[in-house]
């Protein structure tokens, strides 16, 4: 089966079946809920997914060019051929939003807004993260249009252009700085007069001619024709607005988990994201993590997927253990 674009599933093939207990429930359809959902099968395990997109934030990559196997693919398409795979193994994915799990009785129990409760053995969380947005106007406009929140995932594309990168923290320093061996210029823009990164990046930064900082400006606009063409950008201090000339835009702000419904069930980091082991061990035994949402470093689709396949890998050995 194919997917449209910004599915939102309310039931997929299969539904829930409220008495049953499954194996695994996988609270994510992204890549890394997409990959656990195959190695489960693969194990021998029952599993359902249940998110709100399928695909996650992967699914809006304009194009992806470091996934192995692939020269370069549309994230919406790679994330479609995993979902298909996923179903054509009998894997139920819901669409729906889970609102809380908790513990009882020997076994996890998934609440979720719509479908009613899923009732497992072990857990796997691959609730993903999204990029903070600028909230600027033209933004939401220009998403995918030269507006983008990767720069490992869609830099190639302005290679030898001139582009800007929005943020002052590590992500921002570490975005610059990839960007600068591709593009002919990058502005650096940051709202304080002072980056928040670590020395060891900002003099890294210093020390590229390509790399233009603009400190203490603020982003007010993003403009174009039908692409990126032109970022504007006001001193905080004086008020003064100028246009910047690039072809992309490259929001690097951090980003943000929604965990709240996991607080006080598993260990959260001060970002809210999952803490989790080399094995993909949650603070909560029988209870797993996953992608772009667990303290894992460098958010990458491939990445994302390996930690899946671990998450599916620790789930399966867990429940084994256990007879």
């Amino acid at each position: 089966m194919g997917f449209s674009k910004g599915l939102f599933l309310r039931l997929a093939r299969g539904g829930v079946v409220a008495a049953e207990v499954y194996d695994v429930v996988i609270v994510g359809a992204g890549p890394a809920g997409l990959t656990a959902a195959i190695y489960c099968v693969r194990s021998g395990l029952k599993a359902i997914i249940v998110g709100k997109v399928v695909g996650g934030q992967a699914a809006e990559a304009s194009l992806i060019e470091n996934y192995p196997g692939f020269k370069s693919i549309a994230g919406f398409e790679l994330t479609s051929r995993m979902a298909e795979q996923v179903e054509e193994l009998g894997v139920s994915i819901v669409g729906d939003e889970v609102v809380g799990v908790k513990e009882e009785d020997g076994l996890f129990k998934v609440r979720t807004s719509w479908s009613g409760e899923l009732r497992c053995r072990a857990l796997i969380l691959a609730i993903g993260a999204e990029p903070r947005r600028l909230g600027v106007k033209g933004e939401e406009e220009f998403r995918g249009k030269g507006v983008s929140y990767c720069a490992v995932c869609d830099g190639p594309l302005f290679r030898g252009k001139r582009v800007a990168v929005v943020g002052g923290g590590n992500s921002a320093l570490d975005a610059a700085l990839y960007l600068s061996s591709l593009a002919e210029v990058v502005y650096l823009i940051h709202r304080r007069r002072q980056f928040r990164a670590v020395k060891a990046l900002v003099d890294k930064v210093d020390g590229r001619s390509n790399i233009v900082k603009l400190l203490g400006k603020s982003p007010v606009e993003i403009g174009g024709d039908r692409l990126v063409e032109w970022i504007k950008v006001r001193d905080v201090e004086t008020g003064v607005e100028e246009k910047i000339e690039v072809k992309g835009v490259f929001i690097e702000i951090g980003r943000a988990v929604n965990s709240d419904f996991l607080r006080g069930f598993v260990d959260l980091d001060e970002y809210g994201q999952i803490v989790v082991d080399q094995l993909c061990r949650t603070s909560r035994r029988g209870v797993f993590a996953a992608g772009d949402a667990t303290t894992i470093p460098y958010k990458q689709v491939v990445i994302a997927a390996g930690e899946g396949a671990k998450a599916a890998l620790s789930a399966y050995e867990y429940l084994s253990s256990r007879g």
